[in-house]
């Protein structure tokens, strides 16, 4: 079951924040097959909010390059470049309410969450020696 389907199955929305045009975001969800909200934020307002990370070094510093490059050697391309290329992204667990339950900061381009822990504190099943409703957070700063 994909994790768009666990979180479905457990009435978790699923929302994307992009930082390209409105024709960008129409392109990611044709080609992705992307089937949630998605906002467009060309100012970066919510990225700054959310203390994301955003430099040159941030997208071409050599942890960057590194993964690019093993994402290379096991069949990946970079598709068309949108939005602002130096902008880093992140993963959020938000509610109800204001409550955080996951946070991950990417720290530079390939710099993935934890998908396990984010779907165990979407669901509120955080593994073993965790605290309730998924006290699990990765704070990348």
């Amino acid at each position: 079951m994909s994790i768009k389907d666990q979180l479905d199955a457990a009435a978790v929305a699923l929302a994307a924040v992009g930082s390209g045009s409105a024709e960008s975001a129409r392109t990611f969800v044709s080609d992705f097959g992307f089937k949630a909200e998605m906002y467009l934020d060309e100012e970066l307002k919510a990225y700054r909010a959310f203390g994301l990370h955003r430099g040159v070094s941030n997208t071409l510093g050599l942890s960057s390059l590194r993964k690019g490059w093993a994402a290379l050697k096991k069949g990946f391309r970079q598709g068309s470049r949108q939005g602002d290329l130096w902008q880093q992204g992140g993963l959020f667990v938000i509610g109800p309410g204001d409550r955080l339950h996951f946070a991950h900061r990417d720290r530079f381009a390939g710099d993935l969450a934890d998908l396990a822990a984010m779907l165990a504190a979407a669901v509120n099943e955080a593994p073993a020696g965790v605290g309730p409703h998924g006290g699990a957070q990765h704070r990348n700063r």
